[in-house]
């Protein structure tokens, strides 16, 4: 286990946020937005377990800071540095707040005090190094959704193909979903979901959880829903599979999605058999609902992405 993080920072108008975190989701980083409002700048952050990895990423941003100034965009010059990773988990605590997902869903942290109403369903997250605490518009539209689809399917089964915090999987049990299944390819995602279920009084029994990448896993069985909250150039890449653990007449939950991208992703998995139920836009992302209309080679007809 990694004793420090590595982190490269660049700063920004705070105005130009939103159109910053584009332009990060094209080069495929991910970024830790904090907004200072009262300065009126962004600070992106990414970080990363390896000094040699993040080097490169260094040279990624200087690279792209220079060509968004012919855009107009103005960045600082990005700076390495690191950090033990028991101060870096208590940074980020101090931004962690309450999330009311929906009038009955709720996130919460276990430093934090909350009285729930008789009809909340809470789910305690920390998200360790992990994607997850329900504060990004991509992981709340996945929980709208799912807590949408438990009062349509009960009782329904659900995988989590990429599972981060183990945040939608919780949620899944909480709401009802059984059998469950979950996995990631990232060792830290792997500790921080089973943390989560300790936490919540959840038990291995309630949910599978294995660590793989989504080109090797297999389940051994399809599921009534199946969401992925993962890069786009992930999904893309890996349409067939996702779309070959779907029972006939089953679901796929799509999130990661830029608004500008969506059209173009949702052109890899709508097929013959498979068809677009809805829609939700949250800022710059968008995530969307499909349903496996019947049996039959639902891969066959989507799209090959070339790369």
């Amino acid at each position: 286990m990694h004793e420090k993080l590595f982190y490269c920072e660049i700063r920004g108008n705070k105005e130009e946020t939103d159109m910053a975190m584009e332009l990060f989701a094209a080069l495929e980083l991910s970024v830790n937005a904090s907004t200072n409002v009262e300065e009126d700048f962004t600070t992106y952050t990414i970080y990363s377990d390896l000094n040699e990895e993040i080097n490169k990423i260094k040279l990624v941003m200087e690279n792209a800071v220079k060509e968004w100034k012919t855009f107009g965009l103005h960045f600082t010059l990005p700076q390495v540095s690191d950090i033990k990773k028991e101060d870096w988990t208590e940074v980020w605590k101090r931004y962690f707040k309450i999330q009311h997902i929906s009038p009955t869903l709720v996130i919460k942290a276990s430093w934090l005090d909350y009285i729930p109403k008789p009809t909340d369903t809470v789910i305690e997250i920390d998200p360790g190094m992990s994607f997850g605490t329900g504060s990004h518009e991509t992981t709340q539209s996945c929980l709208k959704l799912i807590e949408e689809m438990s009062k349509r399917e009960k009782g329904a089964s659900f995988l989590d193909a990429g599972c981060g915090s183990g945040i939608l999987s919780i949620a899944a049990v909480k709401l009802g979903f059984s059998p469950i299944y979950a996995f990631d390819y990232d060792e830290e995602c792997m500790l921080a979901t089973k943390e989560n279920m300790k936490r919540n009084h959840i038990t291995s029994e309630k949910i599978n959880v294995q660590q793989a990448d989504i080109k090797e896993y297999d389940p051994g069985l399809q599921f009534d829903i199946v969401t992925a909250n993962i890069i786009s150039s992930v999904l893309a890449a890996n349409n067939k599979r996702l779309l070959s653990w779907i029972k006939p007449g089953g679901y796929l939950i799509l999130a990661g999605i830029l608004r500008t991208e969506y059209d173009k992703i949702r052109e890899f998995f709508i097929t013959e058999d498979v068809s677009e139920i809805e829609t939700h836009t949250e800022k710059e992302w968008t995530s969307g609902l499909f349903k496996l209309r019947h049996k039959g080679s639902v891969a066959k007809s989507a799209k090959e992405l070339n790369c």
